[in-house]
């Protein structure tokens, strides 16, 4: 029998609309929780803080970021045991989320590499791992059936999940989504999941603050570089721009000669802004083209630091522009203006930040798409950002 729990948060509740399952979605606060979810939870644990086991299996930086605000969430009312690839970097990620109390690292479909937690024995070392956490809830972020399996072989009791497909069968708890949603971005079905199970947000925010350290780092990275502050003294901007120029695949990236021949324009557009070429360490034969482009400018910076020092240098500096990657969205994480280049699928939509540099015909996801979109058009959408930077400014 449930135990009453005194509920402490004050909510004013409105049922927006309906649910292709006819259930009522609420409408509440940003920053509140719509009490189901955690009066389920302090209920079974006796009204103490539960432990609760969030599992996100999907492979990229990016995929981790769409989730990171109802993770967050999640975070500020439970103790979260946070499941899942060390492809998505999330230790660095969430950095300044309390309340993530352990990690569990999922190594399973790594990219194409097998992980100790393929194969029927991997399934049962996961199991093993997710029973080791002491979770006694456990919310699976994807229609993953081997996920879902191994919550329930763990013993864990109460699961909730996306019920698509397959998974449905081992989980227990909750509303699930359609098969419809089988194919919805990650951050519009995870927001209409979350409406439905109790931890919806009106607006989601995105909020990626850099470490100390990171930000000690980049600052005398900057100083050393003689990068001067742009704006308001104290802002922590710097008069720079980067350019991500890496992607996963290769129809996601940019030509090398683009990128030059767009920084040549900048350059002439701001001649004392500062342009960094960014990309990971194992990016930097892309870092060296750009740079060795017979357009390229000649004071052109390369950078491939860590992760944690690329957050920080992408949150001091007034744009960011490069490939639909992990950076863009760290960009837009962060609140800075994220111009995008898109040519495999259609402009992510998730963050008022993003400014899409689109392949021009509309026809997305062809072979060589991100070709056709040129230096020109992307220099025309990043100089009307940083010429309203400067009205903003004066």
């Amino acid at each position: 029998m449930p135990v009453p729990v005194q509920l402490t948060v004050q909510l004013t509740i409105k049922v927006a609309g309906w649910d292709a399952a006819n259930h009522s979605v609420s409408r509440i606060d940003q920053g509140t929780v719509i009490m189901k979810l955690q009066h389920d939870l302090l209920a079974e644990t006796g009204g103490g803080r539960p432990r609760l086991l969030v599992v996100q299996p999907l492979v990229g930086i990016g995929d981790m970021v769409w989730h990171k605000p109802w993770i967050d969430h999640l975070a500020a009312h439970f103790d979260v045991i946070l499941a899942c690839k060390p492809t998505a970097k999330a230790p660095i990620l969430f950095t300044g989320t309390d309340g993530i109390t352990d990690w569990i690292p999922i190594e399973r479909s790594l990219r194409g590499r097998r992980g100790r937690h393929d194969g029927p024995l991997g399934l049962l070392r996961l199991a093993a791992e997710f029973r080791r956490s002491g979770a006694e809830h456990v919310l699976i972020m994807h229609h993953s059936a081997t996920n879902a399996m191994a919550a329930r072989l763990a013993g864990i009791p109460h699961r909730w999940g996306y019920g698509i497909g397959g998974s449905r069968r081992w989980l227990n708890r909750g509303t699930f989504l359609g098969r419809e949603a089988r194919y919805e971005h990650p951050t519009r079905k995870l927001a209409r999941f979350a409406r439905m199970n109790g931890f919806g947000l009106v607006s989601p925010e995105w909020n990626m603050p850099p470490t100390a350290d990171a930000q000690r780092a980049a600052d005398n990275w900057c100083d050393d570089l003689g990068i001067p502050a742009f704006g308001m003294s104290g802002g922590g901007l710097r008069d720079m721009v980067v350019m991500g120029v890496g992607a996963m695949d290769d129809e996601r990236k940019w030509p090398p000669a683009h990128f030059a021949a767009l920084a040549a324009r900048l350059r002439d557009f701001a001649p004392a802004m500062r342009i960094l070429v960014m990309g990971a360490p194992s990016e930097q034969p892309i870092i060296d083209a750009v740079l060795a482009d017979p357009a390229a400018p000649a004071d052109l910076i390369p950078n491939s630091a860590p992760l944690d020092e690329a957050i920080a240098l992408i949150n001091a500096s007034r744009l960011y522009v490069g490939n639909d990657t992990s950076l863009l969205n760290i960009a837009a994480a962060c609140g800075r203006p994220a111009a995008g280049i898109f040519a495999q699928s259609t402009p992510l939509d998730y963050s008022d930040v993003i400014i899409p540099i689109a392949e021009p015909e509309g026809r997305f996801g062809e072979p060589g798409a991100i070709a056709r979109i040129t230096a020109a058009q992307a220099f025309d959408v990043v100089a009307r950002e940083l010429d309203r930077q400067l009205v903003v400014r004066t």
